[in-house]
């Protein structure tokens, strides 16, 4: 026993240094297999899940402070890139959302000690960039086209995500230029890999100024010696440099509305006349399909040709989502630039079915074409014969001369000759002026091969 006189403190043992982070050790074999078994089962279904436990390895990995861990990581993420290309987006995916959890966890543990720092040297942003950076250039120096290829898609995708800034790729970037100058191929097809992801982003802006690409770009076209081919893909980068065009992270404008819950004079009248239909309607229209599903059904009407559904699925909706899915259709068919599919809609929107389903609600027809007809100027652009499609669809509406003159005056020119236009289109399919209505036996008739158009604008198709 020790003597009462001895001091409690000197039988103590010292104290273990205190807790961090970064003092739990990790498995590099087991976190390699783990990395690679995330990388074989990630799909676009299964990406939420995958990326949250890769992102929980990737910041346990940052913790242990474990850098050649790290590295494994980085070097296994750049091997499934070249082997695996079209997942190229899966993986950037990923890797941003690992890399915002351990931006998070820093943020979390410097609330909790004001002194916190992190090791950026060991993160997976720093040893990914330098990962994927140097293999691109080994790669570009053994002329490995795939590679290069891949890789290059790769920092693109990282690129517009903000897991590399535009500092990390100048360099990469001015080797590219420069040997692009040269008229070489092989580089202005890695170098355009990156700039198409850079200018339809949703940041392309502030990175083609970040990049300086335009000012890098008007210097190689200046050059005599580059190809005919180098001078037309660097004219076309140019072109979407100037005027941006991001891709829409939604695939319509139906489901950006459902996403963000707005709402139009259709959603009113819907709730105006929601009090009667629960009186009258049957049972299945208590719960009508939502906008999207509206667009989904009229994409597989056009793709299966299959009237009978559409009807089916038409009187089951409310007015006003009747009018969506109508509004569907003509969206679907006008963008696919097909006779075919536009003619479908017209044999649709002709069927006695269809017409006592719009008669019943005046003016559903009318709200239907309007927004596709407002634009009508701006797809001609992309659909050369987006008039004579609308006006194919139109003639088969049981639309008054009144209503289709009105919807031809709505579209946005600084002109008068498009709405002419458009009249003069549906005049070569004969409308009836008896009944001021459109057969649509005239459309068959009118629009057979072996007639020439009467419109001086069908001609220039």
């Amino acid at each position: 026993m020790s003597s009462p006189t001895t001091p409690l403190a000197s039988k103590r043992a010292p104290f273990a240094a205190s807790w961090r982070p970064w003092s739990q050790p990790v498995d590099e074999e087991l976190i390699c297999r783990t990395i690679c078994g995330l990388l074989n089962k990630v799909t676009a279904t299964t990406l939420d899940g995958i990326a949250e436990r890769f992102a929980e390895t990737i910041v346990r990995v940052e913790r242990s402070g474990d850098a050649d861990a790290m590295e494994v990581c980085a070097g296994l993420l750049v091997q499934r890139c070249v082997a695996d290309p079209p997942r190229l987006t899966l993986f950037a995916s990923m890797v941003q959302r690992a890399v915002d959890e351990a931006e998070g966890e820093d943020l979390r543990w410097r609330a909790v000690d004001p002194y916190h720092l992190g090791n950026p040297a060991g993160s997976l942003q720093s040893t990914l960039r330098t990962a994927v950076l140097d293999e691109l250039q080994r790669a570009l120096g053994s002329e490995r086209v795939e590679d290069s290829l891949a890789l290059s898609a790769f920092v693109g995708e990282l690129l517009v995500l903000g897991v590399l800034c535009c500092g990390d790729v100048l360099d990469l970037l001015n080797v590219l230029f420069t040997e692009t100058g040269k008229s070489s191929d092989y580089h202005c097809v890695t170098l355009c890999r990156i700039l198409r992801r850079v200018v339809s982003s949703t940041e392309a802006s502030s990175l083609v100024d970040g990049l300086a690409l335009i000012e890098h770009i008007e210097g190689i076209l200046e050059e005599d010696t580059i190809s005919l081919r180098i001078r037309y893909m660097m004219m076309d980068i140019l072109d979407q440099a100037f005027y941006p065009r991001p891709q829409d992270v939604f695939s319509s404008d139906l489901q950006r509305s459902e996403v963000y819950g707005l709402r139009d004079a259709l959603d009113d009248e819907d709730d105006v006349t929601g009090i009667s239909s629960r009186i009258v309607a049957p049972p299945e229209a208590h719960n009508p399909a939502s906008s999207e599903q509206c667009y989904i059904e009229a994409k597989a009407l056009i793709a299966s040709r299959d009237l009978h559904k559409a009807e089916a699925f038409c009187r089951s909706l409310r007015p006003a989502r009747r009018c969506r899915f109508l509004q569907a259709l003509v969206s679907i068919a006008l963008a696919s630039g097909e006779e075919g599919d536009a003619q479908l809609v017209a044999t649709f929107l002709s069927k006695p079915t269809t017409r006592a389903l719009s008669e019943a609600t005046p003016g559903i027809l009318h709200k239907a074409f309007e927004p596709e007809i407002a634009a009508l100027e701006d797809t001609v652009l992309d659909v050369p014969a987006a008039y004579r499609l609308m006006a194919l669809m139109l003639s088969a509406a049981a639309l008054s001369q009144y209503e289709f003159e009105d919807l031809a005056a709505r579209i946005v020119v600084r002109e008068n000759a498009a709405r002419d236009r458009l009249l003069d289109e549906v005049a070569a399919l004969a409308i009836v002026q008896g009944d001021e209505t459109f057969r649509l036996s005239a459309v068959v008739e009118e629009t057979s091969e072996d007639e020439a158009p009467s419109s001086e604008y069908a001609i220039a198709y």
